[in-house]
Order: structure tokens, then sequence, then C-alpha cells
């Protein structure tokens, strides 16, 4: 099993993102400062036509995916499983475009495995892979699900942190290549859910509200996307996640292809098409160090049309509500943690129910028929 193979895989003393020391008589990483931003970064934008993990493949292949991925390479492919409510696609990865992906390494003859860590109310189990479409999926493909949070871990204390965060000691090696596919939701704490926030679902540890009962959320997500940091960044989607998410979406159907293999690059686009000011993403800001984020689009990308830009913004959250929303939500984070792990799975139907009561008829439908090229339902009426 693969999962044996990455915990044999032994950490370097030394690497681009960390160096191993002793604390109290066990070796912890310890953060290295780098710059994140590449001026040499590529992006690649393409809409989704008929083929949908087709398209993925090529606009892998625009961003030099060949390069990254070699063959016999491990690639780790992040997904988003737990972010969301069940009945609710667009608040979880899109599994045609994880397709993409597999079909993709498998081409290059690399190794990829999906993989996912237990949040602070679900574990990531085969029922909860059945729930979230991926299971039929990794049975099709004959790949590997590797739950990151039974992989043998590593604490990783960011630069000047004084507690760490526990991180699946495999991400954090060399030879393992991390292509990160989010959900594209617009997020009630954080602004949006783009490629960084994504890693932040790979901290191992379960018990995540510590890092928001503390205040340090957006911290943590840019600590945690600069320690895994992804070589492929992949914002695609058939929709997009509007207003409250990560649970509570207003689905706007989106129909578009980014990928990147710098993934400040790929946030500073995401947050362009999200509706979202990027100089206003914490964690986007505190690893780019408030500078300009370059990049240099491939040629034959084609520019988002901008119906559907206006109406994914329309949902967009403003700092201020972001910031209502934190205050409101904070309380939920002294819930001990068992009762929210045991509890909240048979709860996730009174979620979906709310969702869709309240927000999923205030967007468009699922869709399930697409149209080559993809045209959102709303702009065919």
């Amino acid at each position: 099993m693969i999962e044996n193979e990455l915990d044999a895989l032994e950490l370097p003393r030394e690497g681009d993102r960390y160096r191993i020391e002793e604390r109290q008589g066990r070796l912890v990483a310890i953060e290295k400062r780098r710059e994140m931003a590449d001026p040499d970064a590529k992006v690649f934008v393409a809409r989704m036509c008929e083929n949908i993990p087709g398209d993925v493949g090529i606009a892998l292949d625009n961003i030099g995916a060949g390069e990254i991925i070699t063959p016999g390479a491990l690639v780790a492919i992040k997904v988003n499983l737990c972010g969301g409510v069940e009945g609710v696609p667009s608040s979880f990865s899109d599994m045609l475009v994880v397709e993409g992906v597999i079909d993709k390494a498998l081409e290059l003859g690399a190794r990829p495995f999906v993989c996912e860590a237990n949040m602070r109310s679900f574990t990531v189990n085969r029922h909860l892979l059945a729930a979230r479409g991926l299971y039929p999926l990794l049975v099709r493909k004959g790949v590997e699900f590797v739950n990151l949070s039974d992989l043998e871990g590593v604490d990783f204390y960011p630069l000047g942190w004084s507690r760490p965060m526990h991180l699946t000691r495999a991400l954090l090696h060399p030879d393992v290549k991390i292509v990160s596919v989010p959900a594209l939701k617009h997020h009630w704490e954080c602004g949006v859910t783009l490629a960084e926030k994504n890693m932040y679902g790979a901290i191992s540890e379960r018990q995540k509200s510590v890092f928001h009962r503390g205040g340090a959320i957006d911290e943590t997500v840019a600590a945690a996307a600069r320690a895994t940091t992804p070589a492929i960044s992949l914002l695609a989607h058939r929709q997009v996640g509007g207003g409250l998410g990560p649970h509570f979406c207003v689905p706007v159907d989106f129909g578009y292809i980014v990928a990147s293999d710098n993934v400040l690059a790929a946030d500073r686009i995401g947050c362009d098409f999200m509706g979202t000011d990027w100089k206003a993403v914490k964690h986007l800001q505190i690893n780019c160090g408030g500078r300009e984020i370059p990049f240099q689009k491939v040629d034959g990308s084609v520019e988002i049309d901008a119906l559907t830009r206006q109406r994914v913004a329309r949902t967009a959250l403003s700092r201020r509500r972001v910031w209502t929303w934190r205050a409101l939500l904070y309380p939920q984070y002294f819930v001990p943690h068992k009762t929210q792990y045991r509890q909240w799975p048979r709860l996730e139907a009174v979620g979906s129910y709310i969702n869709w009561l309240f927000f999923q008829t205030r967007g468009d439908p699922w869709p399930s028929t697409w149209y080559p090229p993809y045209v959102p339902a709303r702009a065919r009426d």
C-alpha cells in the first residue's frame, strides 16, 4: 500500500522549506525563510468544454506539468472533502477535475494518490468518500485514497511560532509533488477558499479549532501553504460556491480552469474571478509580503467572461461581513472536540436542508448537462 511507502520516506535534515532540529528529545521541523513569489510563474486559463478531464490535462500541459511531475514520482492530489455539506457539489472539489489530474499523472508515468485529512467535524472514511462522490472514481482509476491524519507526522514550527502544527511528514518530502485541487468558495472567515486555503486541510491534527480560538486562522492558513506548498495549483470547477462558504453556498455556474505552477499566482487570479480584493485576503498578503504577485499568462489563455465574473462577484463577502461572521462563529470553536466529530456528521442532513432552503434556490442548478463550450444556464435564458 502507498501509505507504507509514504511513511517510509525519510525527511532530509534540511530542505528548502525547513530544517530538522531536536527539541525536548524529539525531532521537529523548523521553517526556513524563503520567497514564495516567482517572477517566472505561469498561469493558463481555459474554458471547460465537452471533455472536462481532457481539458484539465491540456491546461496542465500548458504550465509544464511534464517537467514538474516526472515518471515514478509520488503525486499527492489534495482535495477538499470536509469543508461543505452533503448534497451541495459546489462545496467540494469537482470530481471531473480530480479525474483530469489523475489521468495526466498516470499519463506522465507518475503514481498519484488522492488525499485529505480529518477535520474537526469529519473523519475521512469510506462512507465519506462515497457521500462526496470520490469513491467510484478511485475504483475506476485504480488509485488509492490516503487519509493524511493516519500517516506519520512531524511537528512543524512556522517562523515566530511557539507552538507547532502537526503535518504529515511525507508532504514535506521533496520527492512528493502536491497538486492542490480546492473547491472554489467564498469563506466566512478568510474571504475565499482557493489553493492556499485548501492546504489548511492538510494539517493532520483533527483539533484545528485551536487555531481559530487563538484568532490565528489567517496566519495558520498561510503557514500551512508555506509548509506544504503545492507544485501545481488548479482552480477549476463547474460551479463556484458563493456567499457564506465553506458550508452554505449559493451555486454559481463557472466552467473555467485556472492552472498555475505557483500557488500565489493562482490565488491572485482566483481572487479576481471570485470578486474578492486580493489585498484584503490576509493569508495571501502574509505570504506575498504585501507586494505585487508576478505571473505571466501562457499563450492561448482565455479571459473569464464578464457575465460570469459579475454573477460570482455578487455573492462575494465584504471584509466587514467576514469580520462580522468571524465574531458570530467564534463560540463554536469551544465545543468539545469529541462532540464535534461524533455528533456533527449525524446533523449534516440539517445543514444540507438549510442550504437547499435558503441558498441553493438563489443560485444555479447543478449542471448535469454540459454544453460545449459551456455557457451558464442564466446566460442561455
